[in-house]
């Protein structure tokens, strides 16, 4: 005859104070981890986001339709004092972003009136300084473009301008 007090599970019997004691320290897990939700959120904001990441960025939907995927691009061109222009990888526009390179540059250079701010248009004129020693940059324009990309064939990509972003190097702000 079998203890009343005791559940059945797989071919051993529990007895119901085990399981009450498990069930016990599962909700004191759980409520210990609602709790430092909290601590977690004020450790973000004074110390920065420890790693790995609790906090993931969101990921804009880039829907593969057969094997074309539709994405925006920016094509970078810096005219110089010259008349000369020069396409630039936006890549190189960026200050070391080793992940979400699009995001980063769309954030300081999808809007004129952000992308010619004071500061922005300084760190252009040092950056573009550097890389064209011999050249003066007066002018970047950002197309940003809406592209069709064959995953079959990356390289070839057909697309249209769908805004253009200009920032002034020279003048006014100087």
């Amino acid at each position: 005859m079998r203890d009343r007090r005791s559940i059945r599970k797989g071919e051993q019997s529990v007895p119901r104070e085990v399981n009450g004691a498990r069930t016990v320290s599962l909700r004191v897990v759980f409520a210990v981890a609602i709790l430092l939700l909290p601590l977690e959120l004020v450790v973000q904001r004074v110390v920065g986001q420890p790693y790995p990441g609790v906090y993931q960025p969101s990921f804009a939907a880039t829907p593969l339709v057969g094997d074309t995927l539709t994405a925006r691009v920016p094509i970078v061109h810096v005219t110089f004092a010259d008349g000369t222009e020069q396409e630039v990888p936006f890549e190189e526009i960026l200050p070391d972003a080793k992940l979400l390179s699009t995001s980063v540059f769309k954030s300081a250079f999808f809007d004129e009136a952000h992308a010619n701010e004071p500061a922005t248009v300084e760190y252009l004129r040092e950056l573009l300084g550097r890389r064209f020693p011999e050249a003066d940059p007066t002018t970047m324009v950002v197309d940003w473009t809406q592209q069709k990309i064959d995953v079959r064939d990356p390289d070839v990509r057909p697309g249209t301008v769908t805004s253009t972003v200009v920032v002034q190097l020279r003048g006014a702000a100087e």
